[in-house]
């Protein structure tokens, strides 16, 4: 199953092959695809002033700067990217949009700082613009030439062409008037703004989806399947969690092992019986066998039987206990043998 997934994801990441509709109706271009490489020439940078990590909430008041204010949201009603421009002391312009619900929060950060940045190098070349972010994250990934993030690369490279853009950290939810202004907005445009669809799936979520639908088949091969029942009566439903089983664990669940009825099976035995004269299941040995006497578990009633073994399978000393009886059954074979 695992192999199933890992050619799955390969199919839309790396060949860009469509999947069946079946599986899913995401398309090879709707994910978020990882960058590589540099994103200009390694001698190109940002000037010294265009990235600060000190919270930028002075430069508001400052009459000679265009501030803006951007955030990103993400909540159960869904995804919202925002920002809105404070020019002498007046909401001169905003920005809101709904992204796709299943877009991260810090993708609708960087949507927000991308969509400021096209607004702020669109202004006149004389006037300076201060972009206040309050998500560190996007700011060091948009400051980064080498980022892999495919929208973190447009702002570097519109930031590069525009050196009287500057970005700098804000501390959120501080009571700055232009945070709280925008933080409104985003959360606003979770359910209320205009649909955005030029950022992409997150990886994240297109892993899930397929995993998703991975354990789903095997659910149903796993129910409808002809083998592996005594298994399956114990563990209906599939999981990705490591049930920690160890060989004697299986071999006595599966009852695949040193037992007489298994080897009557491949005509290693003459009889299915057991050499005490019991007849030769799981519960014998746990519960009966004069053999084992020292691992025994308390017998069930006759109804009761399938949840024993589950509650066996899920209590550790019982399992220790079931450990002890499988060694002792294979290296004494001869001793459980009919005679």
């Amino acid at each position: 199953m695992q192999l199933q997934f890992e050619d799955r994801f390969t199919s839309i990441f790396r060949l860009r092959i469509p999947l069946p509709p079946f599986i899913t109706d995401t398309k090879p271009h709707d994910p978020e695809m990882k960058e590589t490489g540099w994103s200009t020439h390694p001698s190109e940078h940002l000037k010294p002033n265009q990235i600060s990590f000190e919270d930028g909430e002075a430069y508001i008041a400052r009459k000679d700067i265009i501030n803006i204010f951007t955030d990103g949201s993400k909540i159960e009603h869904g995804v919202g990217a925002a920002f809105c421009v404070l020019t002498i002391d007046i909401w001169a312009y905003q920005w809101s949009a709904k992204l796709n619900d299943n877009n991260t929060v810090f993708q609708a950060e960087l949507t927000a700082l991308h969509e400021a940045v096209i607004y702020a190098s669109h202004l006149p070349n004389h006037n300076t613009s201060k972009i206040h972010v309050d998500n560190r994250a996007s700011i060091m990934a948009s400051s980064n030439s080498m980022s892999t993030n495919e929208t973190a690369r447009k702002i570097f490279k519109i930031l590069l062409s525009n050196p009287r853009i500057k970005v700098s950290w804000v501390k959120a939810h501080a009571g700055n008037i232009g945070n709280e202004r925008v933080d409104q907005l985003a959360k606003d445009a979770t359910q209320h703004g205009q649909p955005y669809s030029h950022t992409k799936l997150p990886k994240p979520y297109i892993k899930g989806l397929l995993r998703k639908r991975m354990l789903e088949e095997w659910q149903t091969s796993w129910k409808n399947g002809d083998t592996g029942r005594k298994i399956y009566n114990i563990m209906p439903s599939v999981s990705l969690r490591p049930t920690n089983w160890i060989r004697e664990d299986i071999i006595f669940f599966s009852q695949h092992g040193p037992f007489p009825a298994y080897l009557k099976r491949f005509h290693l035995s003459d009889s299915d019986y057991c050499s005490c004269g019991g007849i030769d299941t799981a519960l014998h040995y746990a519960t009966e066998c004069i053999y084992t006497v020292s691992w025994h578990i308390r017998k069930p009633a006759p109804n009761f039987e399938q949840k024993w073994l589950k509650r066996v399978a899920n209590n550790l000393v019982s399992r220790q206990k079931i450990r002890g009886i499988i060694k002792f059954i294979s290296e004494n074979r001869d001793l459980f043998r009919p005679p």
